[in-house]
């Protein structure tokens, strides 16, 4: 078998193009996770509305800045959300419908809250048992019951998957200076 007029891989050329693309992924994954993260506007939290099938909003208080947006994540179903005191002039609805009208897993509701306050909210049909929640907006925000900030799922996965192409690609790299590589041998 002859090599004449074939290019073959060295490994010093292997392990250059690996580290570019390694370099490339990294760097696109920062700048998604900018773009993402980087936009105008206020910014978003999440409450899960009756998590695991439990009767709660979690978290149950959050503190926000003016012009944040909380959206609420239904993970069970037969829930709503009926406001109970908010600011004067506030214009909180609450969930569409009357009080009776309850949502399943997968739903999601928005409000944008700028006047500065105290509200309160329960769900409808689980309020005795304990289902009330309640958004505080104050200027600086002091956002809480987060635990920290929130990173967006497209960004987590970005990260799995690049991972994933580092591992894959150490691994390629292991295979070829193991096994492979250009020794000036041909085989017959």
């Amino acid at each position: 078998m002859s090599t004449e007029g074939s290019e073959s891989v060295t490994r010093r050329g292997f392990m250059r193009a690996a580290t570019g693309t390694a370099a490339a992924a990294g760097a696109a994954g920062t700048a998604a996770a900018q773009e993402e993260g980087g936009g105008g506007g206020g910014a978003t939290k999440e409450v899960a509305v009756g998590p695991g099938g439990s009767l709660v909003y979690e978290p149950a208080e959050i503190t926000i800045a003016p012009g944040t947006t909380v959206k609420w994540v239904w993970e069970s179903d037969n829930h709503n959300i009926v406001v109970e005191s908010q600011p004067d002039g506030a214009n909180w609805q609450g969930t569409p419908g009357a009080p009776s009208k309850t949502y399943n897993t997968g739903y999601e509701y928005s409000h944008t809250f700028e006047t500065l306050g105290t509200y309160e909210y329960f769900c409808q049909p689980h309020k005795t048992a304990g289902m009330v929640g309640t958004v505080v907006v104050q200027e600086g925000g002091a956002q809480t019951g987060g635990g920290g900030p929130a990173i967006p799922s497209s960004a987590k996965t970005l990260g799995i998957a690049t991972t994933a192409a580092l591992v894959f690609t150490l691994g390629l790299a292991y295979f070829f200076m193991k096994y492979g590589g250009d020794y000036g041998q041909i085989e017959e």
